[in-house]
């Protein structure tokens, strides 16, 4: 009996957090979206991060929009697990890493409707390079796809020989989004900081839900065939 439960108590011990971690960054936004005065700081910072510009940071900022674009973001987040699919054979790798990313993903744009905060004043800015049509400004779209999608990557790269490496990447890539976001002034700073923490705090449950799911048809596997070893308990990677 205790080993059933063990499945349930590290599912428990993951999602407990996460969801407390979650409902911290909805009542974040909340306050930030009543203050004004905090608001007016926020923008004052874009103003100063706005001015200071350069052509290739112009390039690069208006790249990453591209890139992690609710359109071309979904098509990345696609071709990545049909090249995860196609590199290992394994198609519950590539499921986890559709799952992991797009879950979370929907759960930011019912924030960004429980929270309503307005967008930045993008025409009062010195250097203007995105208008944005209108949107919600938190929590930050391009923000958390590209932490949900670069957290998914670095799960089920989990053992490959260039983990680290990947690691590394990924933390610099989200980092370097949520910049771009502040640096083209369509977002708060506030809203990309809430972005990444919701992101990995969102990432987890659904990771924790895919390896109790695992366990449990492990368990069933096992007992309907005992003595077999189902490698899908740890989801069979192995390099």
């Amino acid at each position: 009996m205790s080993t059933d439960l063990k499945p349930h108590r590290r599912f428990a011990r993951t999602a407990i957090p996460a969801a407390a971690v979650i409902l911290a960054v909805i009542i974040s936004g909340l306050v930030l979206s009543a203050s004004a005065g905090w608001t007016a700081e926020e923008m004052d910072v874009l103003r100063q991060v706005n001015a200071v510009h350069t052509a290739p940071l112009d390039v690069v900022a208006l790249g990453i929009d591209w890139l992690f674009n609710p359109a071309v973001g979904v098509v990345l987040v696609l071709l990545t697990a049909l090249s995860v699919l196609v590199a290992t054979r394994r198609p519950g790798v590539a499921i986890r890493l559709l799952l992991v990313v797009l879950l979370p993903s929907v759960g930011t744009e019912v924030i960004k409707l429980l929270v309503h905060r307005a967008r930045p004043d993008i025409p009062s800015l010195p250097h203007i390079l995105l208008l944005e049509p209108g949107g919600l400004s938190f929590l930050g779209g391009h923000t958390s796809l590209a932490a949900c999608f670069l957290v998914g990557v670095v799960i089920v790269t989990a053992g490959h020989r260039r983990h680290p490496l990947v690691t590394g990447a990924a933390v610099v890539a989200v980092l370097a989004t949520a910049a771009s976001r502040v640096y083209l002034g369509v977002h708060y700073p506030s809203d990309v900081a809430a972005s990444i923490v919701y992101s990995v705090a969102a990432v987890a449950p659904v990771n924790a839900v895919w390896q109790l799911s695992l366990s449990h048809w492990a368990k069933r596997r096992s007992d309907l065939h005992p003595g077999s070893v189902y490698l899908g308990v740890t989801d069979g990677r192995r390099e």
